[in-house]
């Protein structure tokens, strides 16, 4: 079953063939946890609560697949350990004991990640709540019209588009100077 396959499942409230499936990486994602400190109890609660993340961005549709389901969910469990280890104010050392590809692909898609946050925080505050807006609060254009005091809806439409197009140059600008 693709990675795809897997979000497709996801999305049509099937997430019990998809975890069947996603479980099948939790082996080497257990032994990457306890040999960065994590009990068994704590690498599987970290794993479950990946898959959850994961289940709740694809079910709400903040999810797009750029990396192998597998090299996402090693980031998210990284730094969901990283964040425990942190509220225990123990000392991090995280050592990555993963195939050289693997890590290569974690490195690049946690470098994708930067240059997208970086690329939205240079929109400006009233592009970047335009598009939380739209994106994660599921407002209606009329709606951002009304909220921003723009004239109509086509004119929020308008406005939003302007703001995903500086955002998707300036990524693409940042992807440039960082290769």
């Amino acid at each position: 079953m693709s990675d795809n396959e897997i979000i497709e499942l996801i999305k049509a409230g099937r997430e019990d063939k998809a975890l069947v499936k996603l479980y099948k990486l939790y082996p080497s994602i257990q032994r990457f946890l306890m040999n960065n400190g994590a009990s068994k109890d704590e690498a599987l609660d970290v794993y479950q609560d990946a898959l959850y993340i994961l289940c709740k961005k694809v079910k709400e549709g903040y999810f797009t697949l750029s990396a192998q389901l597998s090299t996402y969910l090693y980031s998210v469990c990284k730094l969901l350990w990283k964040q425990e280890q942190a509220k225990n104010s123990k000392t991090i050392n995280i050592s990555i004991d993963l195939p050289e590809e693997e890590q290569n692909n974690i490195a690049e898609y946690e470098n994708k990640l930067t240059m997208a946050e970086q690329a939205l925080e240079n929109l400006g505050e009233k592009c970047i709540e335009i598009l939380k807006a739209f994106y994660h609060q599921g407002m209606r254009m009329e709606k951002i019209a009304q909220v921003f005091g723009f004239s109509s809806e086509k004119v929020a439409k308008n406005q939003k588009y302007k703001c995903l197009e500086r955002a998707k140059l300036k990524y693409a600008e940042l992807a440039n100077t960082n290769h």
